[in-house]
This record gives C-alpha cells, sequence and structure tokens, in this order.
C-alpha cells in the first residue's frame, strides 16, 4: 500500500499491514480510539485489568502523528515551568512536572522490560539561546526548577555550530525511534487476548449513553462501556467543543547525513525561528534530525520555503550535508499551554479524550496513559488536576485565542471569494482553486495530465481549503484537517473526505 505521507520512521521500520476483522456491532468495555502511542500505551496499562480492549485507527498504524515526530522523551518542554508557577500555580507546575516524570518513566520502564530495540538513548535535553537578551529568561527557568527540584544546570560549554551562547540542561532524558517503539508496543498487544486492534476504522461520532455508548464508524456501530479518545484531534464536535479551544501548528523536519562529528544532547531554542536539534544514532547510521519552520496551519502561501529555510540553515551551519529524508508535522496546541487529558466533559461519563500536546506528545502520551488509566480504573492520583478538560483559563488564553479567531474567520470568508483562474490553468503537478461553469471547484493535475477534482470545503465544519504544493495535499486553515488529492482524509478532525466533482472531457481541451 502507498501512502502519500512518510518520515525517516517509516522508511527505518518494519511495517506490517493488519488484517482487521469485521468490526460491527462489536462490543467492548472499553473502546481506544486512536493507535498512536497514546492509545496504545493506555491499551498496555490496561491489557490485564479484566476488561475487554478494542483499539480503531482511522489509518494505518503508525500513519498519525506519533509516525512524524522528533521524538524527544523529556520533562524539558522549552520555557514551561516558570510560566506554570507564574499562570498558574506552583502546585500546579508540580502536577505538570510529576506526570511528565512518571510518563518518561514509563516509556524506559516498557523498554526494558520487553527488551524493545528502537535505537534508544539516554541524552542530556537542552534549552539554548543564541540572543544575549534572552540568557535571562534561561536564568529565570532554572530558578523555577529549583524551586521544583528539578536538577537543573545552567552552561555556556556548547558544542553547536549555530553559536549558541548558553543554554539550561536535564540529564538522564532519551530519545529513540517512535515507530520502532510503537510496532512493538502493537507486537505485545495482539498477542494478549484481552485486546482487538483494527486498522482503517474511522470514527464519526460518538452517541453516549448510561446504558453504554454508541460509536458510529464507516464499518459500523461499536458499542462499548467506557470510550477514550486518542486520536490526535477530537473528532466529535457535539460535546467538549474543542474545535473552540484548540489550534494546530505545523512543524517541519528533515532527517541529515552531515560530516561533522555527530554531537550529544537534545537541543532546542527559545524564540522564533525555532531550530531543534539532535543527532540520532543506529547501527546503520547516525544522522541530524533537525526540525523547525513552525507556524499555525493553513497560513503559509508556500509550504516549500519552511523546507528552504531548514536547507538555509544546515548551508550556514554545517559545510556538507545530504538531506536523507524530510517532513512534516502538525501538532494540537491549547490556549494557556497544558494538554487536556481526563473526562471529555463534565456533562458525559465513561468518555476520556488526551490532546494538545503542543509539540511534547512523546513524554505527554505516556503521561496520558497513565493518567487515562487511573480514570478508568478510578484510581487516585496527584498529578491530574491540572490537565482537567473542563477548566477555563480566559486571560491565559485570550491573545492566542483572538490570533487564532482571525485565522478562522479568514478560512471562512476564502469561501466566498471568487477564484480568477480557470481550469485549463491548472499545470501538471499543480492544485489550484478554480471557477468551473460559475463554481469553485479544487483542482489538480498529475504528471499524466488527469485532473482531480474536489468540492474546496472541508467537510468537518465547512471551511476553505488550499493547495498545499509542498506535499500535495489539500488542506483547512480553520482546524488542520488534511486530504490527499483525491480528497482521501490524511488528517483529523474532519471524519469524512471531501467531495468529489465529475468534470465533462470537453471542459478540460
Amino acid at each position: 500500500m502507498e501512502y502519500p505521507r512518510h518520515s525517516y520512521w517509516h522508511e527505518t521500520t518494519d511495517i506490517k499491514t493488519l488484517q482487521s476483522p469485521d468490526i460491527k456491532d462489536k462490543k467492548f468495555d472499553v473502546l481506544i480510539i486512536g493507535a498512536g502511542l497514546t492509545g496504545l500505551t493506555t491499551a498496555y496499562l490496561l491489557r490485564n485489568s479484566g476488561y475487554k480492549i478494542g483499539i480503531i485507527e482511522g489509518t494505518h498504524l503508525g500513519y498519525g502523528v506519533s509516525g512524524f515526530s522528533t521524538a524527544k522523551i523529556t520533562v524539558q518542554h522549552n520555557l514551561i515551568y516558570d510560566y506554570l508557577i507564574n499562570n498558574f500555580s506552583i502546585e500546579e507546575a508540580k502536577q505538570y512536572l510529576k506526570a511528565n516524570t512518571e510518563g518518561a518513566t514509563l516509556i524506559k520502564e516498557i523498554i526494558s522490560t520487553n527488551n524493545i530495540d528502537c535505537d534508544f538513548k539516554e541524552q542530556t535535553s537542552y534549552v539554548y539561546t543564541t540572543k544575549e537578551e534572552e540568557i535571562e529568561m534561561l536564568k529565570n527557568e532554572l530558578e523555577a526548577y529549583k524551586k521544583l527540584s528539578i536538577d537543573g544546570f545552567y552552561t555556556e560549554d556548547l558544542n553547536l555550530p549555530n553559536k549558541a551562547i548558553g543554554a539550561i540542561g536535564i540529564k538522564d532524558q532519551g530519545q529513540f525511534n517512535p515507530l520502532k517503539y510503537l510496532y512493538s508496543l502493537y507486537n505485545i498487544l495482539v498477542n494478549n487476548s484481552s485486546c482487538e486492534i483494527y486498522e482503517n476504522v474511522r470514527a464519526l461520532n460518538i452517541e453516549p449513553s448510561s446504558k453504554g455508548h454508541v460509536v458510529k464508524t464507516e464499518k459500523g456501530n461499536v458499542y462499548a462501556n467506557k470510550v477514550i479518545v486518542t486520536s490526535h484531534y477530537p473528532f466529535d464536535n457535539d460535546f467538549g467543543l474543542f474545535f473552540l479551544r484548540l489550534y494546530q501548528d505545523k512543524s517541519y523536519v528533515m532527517a541529515v547525513k552531515t560530516n561533522t562529528e555527530p554531537f550529544d544532547g537534545m537541543y532546542i531554542n527559545i524564540s522564533d525561528p525555532i531550530y531543534s536539534m539532535r543527532y540520532h544514532f543506529s547501527e546503520k547510521e547516525n544522522l541530524l534530525i533537525l526540525s523547525g519552520g513552525n507556524h499555525k496551519v493553513g497560513i503559509k502561501e508556500n509550504e516549500e520555503d519552511s523546507y528552504k529555510d531548514l536547507e538555509n540553515f544546515l548551508k550556514d551551519n554545517f559545510k556538507n550535508y545530504e538531506i536523507i529524508s524530510k517532513w512534516s508535522t502538525q501538532d494540537c496546541m491549547t490556549y494557556d499551554k497544558v494538554p487536556y487529558i481526563g473526562r471529555y466533559s463534565d456533562n458525559v461519563e465513561n468518555i476520556y479524550v488526551a490532546t494538545g500536546f503542543k509539540k511534547w506528545g512523546i513524554t505527554h502520551s505516556a503521561a496520558a496513559a497513565i493518567i487515562l488509566r487511573n480514570k478508568v480504573l478510578n484510581i487516585e492520583d496527584d498529578f491530574s488536576q491540572i490537565y482537567n478538560p473542563s477548566r477555563i483559563t480566559p486571560i491565559l488564553s485570550s491573545k492566542e485565542f483572538i490570533s487564532t479567531g482571525v485565522n478562522i474567520a479568514s478560512g471562512f470568508i476564502k469561501r466566498v471569494v471568487p477564484p480568477s483562474d480557470e481550469i485549463f490553468d491548472v499545470k501538471i503537478g499543480e492544485g489550484k482553486i478554480v471557477n468551473y461553469n460559475g463554481k469553485k471547484v479544487g483542482v489538480y493535475r498529475n504528471d499524466n495530465g488527469d485532473y482531480f477534482c474536489i468540492n474546496p470545503v472541508c467537510t468537518h465544519l465547512k471551511c476553505a481549503i488550499s493547495f498545499n504544493g509542498a506535499e500535495k495535499t489539500w488542506d483547512c486553515q480553520c482546524h488542520g484537517s488534511r486530504f490527499d488529492v483525491n480528497g482521501k482524509i490524511l488528517e483529523g478532525p474532519a471524519v469524512y473526505p471531501l467531495h468529489k466533482i465529475k468534470i465533462k472531457k470537453a471542459d478540460k481541451l
């Protein structure tokens, strides 16, 4: 099976397609929607609880967000702890730290206990700066570390090519190949009689009921006493209102062969332009994993510019290099910088969610799995309250909310702006919104000259979509849904493909 998007992790991992049996009318004690790291780790923790567990994945295993990560296992999430102490409380900052510490420890334990070969390597994690005016910000974060008893340190002794002048570090963090780890989790679960995993089963909506929830899918109804949504972006708009409380941010990644001596450590700088760097060490090769180019989804006219920005960074800082692989990823962001993990809504029982990991999804995936396991099994903990999905933080949220609101409004306005191009203006390899018999049509023309035509309106909340020439996808700037040139879903929250439009052969001549 061919997939339009892949990463270096896909190229280095033995991927097996599941032969999923019929799921229609199946009944489970717990149904997990989303088979990424969060979903599979949650199932791993629940596998011996006596519950019958079902896991459904809307695409192919490993082709969600987990397969496109930079794969850092760390409690250091840029400058987060000074922010949490000043905008939440020191107690809530401790909760955030403890949840992620538990998550990082769980990942290491799973790797060790199951002898998983996933290129795991302990590393020191760093937040660095190249600007004198940001040194004070690093030192403020270091003070927050002291208040929280984090064993951190400040250093100016940095072996980086881009003239970093200072950094704060935390030792004993880690990195790995996320797909080797993910597929190992899958192998553990499929050999456990309590778990059933189904690929290419997209959930469409959830109908809550005190007698057991009904999850409508493309393959029929599924029934469960408890439902856990780990599908990256919550897809059901009927409760929770997550489409008003999340936005998606996009970043770009390259795996690069360099002629310089690989450096140890995982690095990210404070402010835009963000560059995250680490070397991935494996038996086959040592590659630089470089990411950056961050922006809100759908606002960039030409996303190829972001890849060019990363290559310019390489040219400036590495004498010789070879780009082995490049890809993009989208991350759900909350407006107050803290993920939503827990009950989907105060209004419904036994439905849970994990989302908004804000680019730190590896450690948060395991932290979320622990919290979700605790919720399902009614286990008390002292670190989940800060993640409560029903919290309201209007002051913290207002600036980003207004910015995102403008972006969404722009997406709806584009629906009524008439295009100037006609269908014959579309070149080979190009996608455009064109005027066809007085209607707007999204058209992509492949290398053979064939036309693929869709209605350029996202099926999630009817926002306009635009063509991403860098990756040959149709993207929604409102909530981040992505579709291939045929209109098939690549990323949600959309649960239905784009509507295809037929054109007459004469109109293409």
